[in-house]
């Protein structure tokens, strides 16, 4: 029995000793079990733990082999093993990225490949096919019901880890190879994904001359159809969404008609929105109609978001609203702003 006066020495040593192997225990079964989910175990007995150097010591050697594998596959690097605080969310990460299969995966931010996998073509045509959709939305349009909406594959971008990403929305692949530069130069890291969207909204006379992707409504006024991105930044910590947008206000918003120091087709209200609440950034509805294979999103402002949903929760789709936060330009834009 523990003498009473040193009972509370001895209690405090042993919660620390416990605590320090159950935190061992999870640190070095993370490791082997990363190998497992990413079915790489037969590596385990071919690895060259050198790769370590003094790193990840108090490992047995089966974790120290696993570490080892993680590291010859770029997942992580060998000084991170003594840190796995910051290691193992990002080993979870790219289990959980590898794993989806998203059909929009290009890459991870800062890897060269991720600039070459920009250069694809993206399937707009797709998403045009579902007529009986399109002309729903159109009579829409017509109504005065909507100003314009965005048509993209249905689910497409549904649960991503929240409170860590952006969709932003684009229409130039070489703006995306530019921003994706810039952000590996500010440390800014995570993964891309990029898939078609068509933006739809009505045409103005004073546009001039209407191009091949304007269509016509029964009543003759003419509609944009134009072929975009939608393009997910899936950060790998949330104070990047913050610094992401620094990096946008910098770089990639126009304020006047020739401002040098921008990168390629940036715009006067870039578009992209959160999940979560983020400093500066306004709250509005994202009114998503679903059919088939397909949804809209309708950005709506908090205070039109009743009589909208009112007049579209009838139609011939899957009607929902999310909460979603925009940057601060798209939000004077909903307000009628021009810049």
């Amino acid at each position: 029995m523990v003498p009473k006066q040193l009972a509370p020495g001895w209690i405090y040593l042993f919660l620390l000793v416990s605590c320090q192997l159950l935190v061992e225990s999870a640190y070095a079964d993370t490791y082997e079990q990363a190998v497992d989910d990413l079915d790489l175990d037969e590596l385990i007995p071919l690895a060259d733990t050198s790769v370590l150097g003094s790193h990840g010591r108090k490992l047995p050697e089966t974790e120290r082999a696993a570490a080892s594998v993680l590291v010859d596959l770029g997942v992580i690097d060998a000084e991170e093993i003594d840190q796995p605080e910051t290691a193992l969310p990002g080993i979870r990460d790219f289990i959980d990225v590898a794993g989806a299969q998203h059909p929009g995966l290009v890459g991870r931010i800062g890897d060269p490949s991720t600039y070459v996998n920009l250069e694809r073509s993206l399937d707009h045509d797709e998403l045009l096919q579902d007529q009986a959709f399109i002309g729903s939305l159109h009579q829409a349009l017509a109504d005065g019901v909507l100003t314009g909406y965005d048509l993209r594959t249905r689910a497409v971008y549904d649960n991503f880890p929240g409170g860590r990403y952006f969709i932003y929305s684009q229409s130039s692949l070489k703006h995306i190879q530019q921003l994706v530069t810039m952000m590996h130069r500010e440390d800014i890291a995570g993964w891309l994904y990029v898939v078609p969207k068509v933006s739809a909204f009505l045409f103005r006379d004073d546009w001039g001359e209407p191009g091949e992707n304007v269509v016509s409504l029964p009543d003759g006024r003419l509609v944009v159809q134009g072929r975009e991105m939608a393009v997910l930044f899936r950060f790998d910590s949330a104070s990047d969404r913050a610094r992401f947008h620094d990096l946008v206000t910098r770089y990639a918003k126009k304020d006047e008609a020739e401002e040098a120091g921008l990168i390629v087709n940036s715009w006067w209200q870039p578009f992209y929105y959160t999940d979560e609440q983020l400093d500066g950034f306004e709250p509005i509805s994202l009114v998503i109609l679903s059919k088939g294979d397909f949804e809209a999103t309708l950005t709506v402002l908090p205070g039109r978001t009743e009589d909208v949903v009112g007049k579209l929760k009838d139609g011939d789709w899957t009607l929902r609203v999310d909460e979603v936060w925009v940057n601060p330009p798209f939000f004077r834009f909903l307000n009628g702003g021009f810049k």
